[in-house]
């Protein structure tokens, strides 16, 4: 029975690999063919906020076309400060500038949609004294956007005892009423230094 369920498997597999195989080649002859390959490349634009508790220095714009992407990418960048400035000050009518109508947000262990999500970081007991990002790649895809990052916390626990925490997140940007705002905060992975 053993072997009966491991010929399967791997006539399953081989089956499996011949068809992603044919597939590939099909879509890189149709490719070929239609000439509709976007070539990629990557820049790195320097920013420069003023900000010393906010450390965004510069990002990567993954694009075909960066001239075409650089406007909505500085309107998102500027955009991404207010988010620890927001923190800072525990300030709900920043949160409500810059999180769209649909926001959630998806951490190890939270999920919280728009007004909680704002209700939570306006009334925490903890404050955040400087937020540095580094790893910063923003990209297209039509009226959204993908900005990944990592970032260290200096922050104040509800006890006042200080402590740096490391993050990585994904944000998903959405164009709403013309502007760029964040749809989704997603916590990739987090730890205390």
């Amino acid at each position: 029975m053993k072997y009966f369920a491991f010929v399967l498997l791997g006539i399953i597999l081989f089956t499996g690999c011949q068809v992603n195989e044919k597939t590939a080649r099909q879509q890189s002859d149709s490719t070929k063919q239609t000439g509709t390959a976007k070539r990629y490349s990557q820049a790195v634009l320097k920013v420069d906020y003023g900000i010393p508790t906010v450390g965004i220095s510069n990002y990567t714009l993954i694009t075909d076309d960066v001239e075409a992407h650089r406007k909505d990418a500085e309107a998102i960048m500027l955009r991404k400060k207010d988010g620890p400035l927001a923190m800072q000050k525990h300030d709900a009518s920043l949160f409500n500038s810059f999180l769209a109508r649909d926001f959630i947000s998806r951490g190890e262990h939270e999920f919280l949609e728009r007004e909680d999500y704002i209700r939570d970081r306006v009334n925490a007991l903890w404050t955040i004294s400087d937020v540095q990002y580094e790893n910063l790649v923003l990209q297209f895809f039509g009226e959204t956007a993908v900005l990944t990052y990592r970032n260290i916390v200096k922050e104040k626990d509800e006890k006042g005892i200080p402590v740096t925490w490391l993050y990585t997140w994904a944000d998903i940007w959405v164009k709403e009423d013309g502007e760029w705002k964040v749809g989704a905060i997603n916590l990739i992975e987090y730890r205390k230094e």
